[in-house]
């Protein structure tokens, strides 16, 4: 399997983004029949239409899995819908960023997307290897969101069928050491582990589709 693993660049004055340490360290030691095509993107809006899609539409993919910070959570949690909305939260964006403070990704697009993965199973696959982990039915509305609605109504209007979805990871313990006290976190390790539990669930599911064309 041939696997675009993508995560984000520190933001919101952190100095570390775990999704972005995930995929480094993922990407370093590759699970077994697994080519991870890394890509670290930074946290600004339409990231995903500039930076992903033309990584998405590189020839010899197999599967999308995007993960992304998301600071107060207290499990890994495997993303079931992108919604077509972007909030605008402005001392994180660049200052040239202008507009409205809510709007459409797509404008006249669908409402919603469903990941095109197992969220379920998923999550149960991550748990079962220790990582908490539990399914979510709301990636928000920022970045992580566009990365999860772009790809999906991407591979909608243009009939491709692609394993992809989206995993928000907790902070690591040295980000909530500098927050108040009790901000949950998870050791990278551990993170790390339940993403590699993640790929191999998608992998099956990329092989058993293979099989069944082979038929």
């Amino acid at each position: 399997m041939r696997l675009l693993l993508t995560g984000f660049e520190p933001f919101g004055g952190e100095r570390i983004n775990p999704s972005g340490e995930i995929v480094r360290a993922v990407a370093a030691d590759s699970p077994a029949g697994v080519e991870v095509v890394p890509l670290i993107l930074p946290v600004r809006v339409r990231v995903a239409f500039e930076r992903l899609l033309p990584a998405l539409d590189e020839p010899g993919l197999d599967a999308w899995l995007g993960l992304g910070q998301a600071g107060g959570r207290t499990h890994l949690s495997v993303e079931r819908v992108g919604i077509n909305l972007l909030i605008d939260r402005g001392e994180e964006l660049p200052d040239e960023v202008a507009g409205p403070r809510e709007q459409a990704l797509v404008e006249a697009g669908a409402a919603a997307y469903f990941a095109r993965l197992p969220v379920a199973e998923i999550a149960a696959r991550i748990a079962a290897a220790g990582a908490p982990a539990v399914v979510s039915n709301s990636a928000g509305a920022y970045i992580c969101n566009e990365a999860l609605y772009v790809v999906q109504h991407h591979l909608a209007t243009t009939g491709r069928d692609l394993p992809s979805g989206f995993i928000h990871v907790p902070y690591l313990p040295e980000q909530a050491a500098g927050k108040r006290v009790g901000t949950p976190s998870i050791a990278l390790a551990t993170q790390v582990l339940g993403v590699r539990a993640a790929i191999a669930a998608v992998g099956e599911l990329v092989a058993g589709r293979a099989r069944a064309v082979a038929r």
